[in-house]
């Protein structure tokens, strides 16, 4: 896949992540300091945010995460200055303990890494299983995310209910 930032075409490096395959884990340094190990199982859905700049996080992305925040863990990652980062969090009242500039080994695992400066913006919703169940990647870096197809795809992680087998089909009746 590729992506394009101010007119030039970049190759994203690494592995392209699919729908219905595991989420690889990754240890990402949050700007609180603590490294945590994200990416695979966990007790809520995890909302996987890339951003090149903290900056093109907005209002309307802000209202789709708070609509779920208690359904989900949301990651951001990015490649901005502590000072950019403390601007956003303070403004959006982001939790500093789930957001990182420590993007080098998160991009290369989700295959959203342009080189050693600069990933591709994306978003990907890991169910608890930790399995991708959604992936975006615009394909310029420059776009804005499809919020709407975002949030369809959201609504439909967060409230799926697995189907169980049924008393009949267990006994092979």
């Amino acid at each position: 896949m590729e992506v394009t930032y101010k007119k030039e075409v970049f190759p994203l490096k690494k592995r392209e992540r699919k729908i219905d395959s595991e989420a690889p884990a990754v240890r990402v340094k949050m700007i609180t300091q603590e490294t945590k190990v994200i990416g695979m199982m966990a007790p809520k859905i995890q909302i996987m945010i890339t951003l090149p700049c903290i900056k093109a996080y907005n209002n309307g992305l802000h209202n789709i995460l708070s609509e779920y925040e208690s359904k989900a863990i949301v990651y951001i990652i990015t490649k901005s200055s502590d000072d950019n980062l403390e601007k956003i969090t303070n403004a959006y009242k982001i939790d500093e303990n789930f957001v990182s500039n420590d993007f080098k080994d998160f991009s290369l695992k989700f295959g959203v890494n342009i080189n050693d400066e600069l990933l591709a913006k994306s978003i990907f919703i890991i169910d608890k299983e930790g399995i991708i169940k959604y992936k975006q990647i615009p394909s310029n870096i420059e776009t804005s995310f499809d919020l709407d197809e975002f949030k369809e795809n959201l609504h439909e992680v967060i409230n799926f209910k697995q189907k169980g087998h049924t008393h009949e089909n267990w006994m092979g009746v």
